[in-house]
């Protein structure tokens, strides 16, 4: 081999394999399949997930609703039905309807976020829902909206008076009515309650029969509202000076609110009845 060629040997420069082309990382394949996905989910009709029935239906939460079957309070219970399912598909939540308290211990309330005792008395009731209603509000178990016959406190068809729920309703003992009923002012004296947002200062209740107790629960509430009896039309001496109509109870661990007013179904064309009592239910169910 000749010199030349020797040189060229040794200096020829050595043979390189044919390269890859730039390698993609993990992370890069990993941003571009969620980018992938994204696209998809967003323009191809179809891939979207979809929710089962079964998750559509779950309500938010489950409310029970009593109140006596028949009697004078029945046009009113029968509005506040329409009203109360009506709400609860508009904000998925459900309400469940007993007429009586037999069903009521403490298994029975552990489903419900939410008592409201729609138009039911103080009495009548089971020692065992006693038992368990006292537990479930005192433990605050879950929440509590009571209406008009909720204070109905005293010794009635036979029934004594239950202690523990006068107590609870500030100190009170029912003592008279206005049986001919009575169009009044009511004035919102806590505003920045959640209960009462979004009602004006003074709105009127008409054909009201406005309850009397032996003293005001002032003293042991916290008033949201009273009713201004110098505004009774027609007026009446059946009145009690200091006369809250719309309170709740903090002693109580339980979130709860009374509502005075719930004799008769045209509350329900009441805009200002109905913001609270919707008010209450989200406030009272903790949502």
């Amino acid at each position: 081999m000749s010199v030349y060629n020797a040189i060229d040997s040794r200096c020829a420069a050595p043979r390189r394999e044919k390269e890859d082309p730039m390698p993609i990382l993990p992370q890069t394949r990993s941003r571009f399949a969620v980018s992938l996905s994204i696209f998809l989910l967003m323009f191809i009709p179809g891939l979207a997930p979809v929710q089962t029935a079964a998750q559509a239906a779950k309500p938010r939460f489950k409310v029970v609703a009593i109140a006596e079957a028949g009697g004078i309070h029945k046009p009113f219970v029968d509005a506040g039905r329409i009203w109360l399912d009506k709400l609860a598909k508009e904000e998925r939540f459900s309400v469940d309807y007993i007429e009586n308290t037999d069903k009521i211990n403490d298994e029975f309330l552990s489903h419900y976020k939410l008592f409201v005792q729609l138009n039911y008395p103080p009495y009548m009731w089971t020692p065992t829902a006693m038992a368990a209603f006292k537990k479930y509000i005192e433990e605050g178990r879950g929440g509590w909206i009571g209406l008009h016959h909720a204070t109905l406190l005293g010794e009635f068809d036979g029934h004594p008076m239950w202690p523990w729920f006068s107590d609870f309703m500030g100190g009170i003992r029912f003592k008279d009515y206005i049986a001919e009923f009575a169009t009044a002012h009511v004035i919102v004296e806590d505003q920045i309650h959640p209960v009462m947002r979004g009602v004006p200062a003074d709105f009127v209740i008409e054909n009201e029969e406005w309850y009397v107790w032996d003293k005001s629960p002032r003293p042991n509430v916290r008033v949201l509202a009273r009713v201004d009896e110098s505004t009774y039309a027609p007026d009446t001496p059946k009145k009690m000076g200091n006369h809250p109509v719309i309170w709740t109870n903090e002693h109580f661990k339980a979130r709860n609110v009374y509502i005075f007013m719930g004799h008769h179904p045209e509350l329900f064309q009441n805009s200002n009845f109905t913001t609270i009592f919707r008010n209450s239910i989200f406030w009272a169910a903790n949502q």
